[in-house]
C-alpha cells in the first residue's frame, strides 16, 4: 500500500478535483482560509467566484470569520511589507514586487467584497442554487419551509399507534410506544436510506417494526405534500434533480459553473448520495473543486 501524498500549502495550487484527508486537530479551517487566500492573491478566482461549504451555522460563521481574517492579514502584510510567521503570506511576499502590489490589490478587494464570497451550509447553498435556477428547480411560492417535521411524525406516529393498537384485542406482538417513535424517526431521518429488515419470519416483531417503519414514512410523506411543508432534505433532492435532468440539466449545471470557478468542500465525510451527486454533476471535471475530510469522523 502506497504512503498518502502530504499535502503541501506552498505547491501549485491544486486544479481540477483534490480530495484531503485531515484528522481532527490538524487544521482544516486554517487549510480552506489559506487556500482562499492564494486563490484570490494569485488571480485564479475572485471571492464571489467562491464557494465554501461546510456543516453545521456554527462551523460557518466560524469559516467566515477565519478566511476573512487570513485575507486582511495577508493584504496588511503585502502593502506593509511586514513579516509574520505565515508561510502562505512569506510565499506571497517573495513575489517579485508588480506581482506582490497586484496580489494585494487583489485580496484588498476581496475583503471589500467579503459579503459576495458564498460561504455557506450545503442547505443554504441549495437553496440559493434552487433559488437562482428558476423555473428548472420546479419551486411553488405556496410552500412553507420548517426546519424541523418532529412534531409531523409525532402525529403520525399517535395516529397510528391508536389504530394499530388502541382496539380491546390488538394483532400481533405490539410494539411499545417508545419503540414506535424511536422507529418512525429513524425511519424519516433519511428519506434516501432503504428501509429492510432483513431476512425475517412472517409475523416476527421485526417485520411489525418494518411494516410500520415504512407506513409512517409514506404517511409523512403524505402529509407534507398536503401541508406544502418543505425540509433541508426537499431542497438537496429537488437541486440534485433539477442538474441531473436529462432535458434541462447539463443548462442547470453550466448556471452553477458560471456561477463558481473554484469550490470547497469542509467536513466531506458526511456528505450524503444527493449531496456528492450535485458537487459530482455540478463542478467535478469542470472546475476546481477541493474536497476536505475525516473519515474516522463520518456520522
Amino acid at each position: 500500500m502506497s504512503t498518502p501524498e502530504r499535502f503541501d500549502l506552498l505547491a501549485p495550487l491544486p486544479a481540477g478535483t483534490t480530495l484531503l484527508e485531515a484528522s481532527a486537530g490538524t487544521g482544516k479551517t486554517f487549510t480552506i482560509a489559506a487556500l482562499a487566500t492564494r486563490y484570490i492573491a494569485e488571480g485564479v478566482t475572485t471571492i464571489d467566484q467562491m464557494l465554501m461549504i461546510t456543516f453545521g451555522r456554527s462551523a460557518t460563521r466560524e469559516l467566515r470569520e477565519r478566511v476573512r481574517e487570513a485575507l486582511t492579514t495577508a493584504r496588511d502584510a503585502l502593502r506593509s511589507g511586514t513579516t509574520i510567521d505565515n508561510d502562505v503570506v512569506a510565499r506571497l511576499a517573495a513575489l517579485p514586487p508588480d506581482e506582490r502590489m497586484a496580489a494585494a490589490q487583489r485580496l484588498a478587494r476581496a475583503v471589500a467584497d467579503f459579503d459576495s464570497g458564498t460561504i455557506a451550509t450545503t442547505h443554504t447553498f441549495c437553496s440559493h442554487s434552487l433559488s437562482g435556477l428558476g423555473i428548472s428547480a420546479d419551486t411553488d411560492p405556496a410552500e412553507v419551509f420548517v426546519e424541523s417535521i418532529a412534531e409531523l411524525i409525532d402525529e403520525v406516529v399517535d395516529d397510528f399507534y391508536v389504530r394499530k393498537y388502541g382496539g380491546p384485542h390488538p394483532a400481533g406482538e405490539p410494539i411499545s410506544y417508545p419503540d414506535a417513535c424511536t422507529i418512525a424517526r429513524a425511519a424519516v431521518k433519511d428519506p434516501q436510506a432503504t428501509l429492510d429488515a432483513g431476512p425475517v419470519a412472517d409475523g416476527s416483531i421485526e417485520t411489525t417494526r418494518l411494516s410500520f417503519a415504512r407506513a409512517v414514512r409514506t404517511e409523512v410523506l403524505r402529509r407534507r405534500r398536503d401541508r406544502r411543508l418543505v425540509t433541508f432534505d426537499d431542497l438537496v433532492l429537488r437541486l440534485r434533480d433539477a442538474l441531473i435532468d436529462p432535458v434541462t440539466g447539463e443548462q442547470a449545471c453550466q448556471r452553477l459553473r458560471d456561477a463558481y470557478r473554484v469550490v470547497l468542500v469542509d467536513e466531506f465525510q458526511d456528505t450524503d448520495p444527493a449531496q456528492w451527486t450535485i458537487l459530482r454533476s455540478a463542478f467535478h471535471g469542470h472546475r476546481t473543486l477541493i474536497l476536505i475530510g475525516d473519515p474516522k469522523q463520518a456520522i
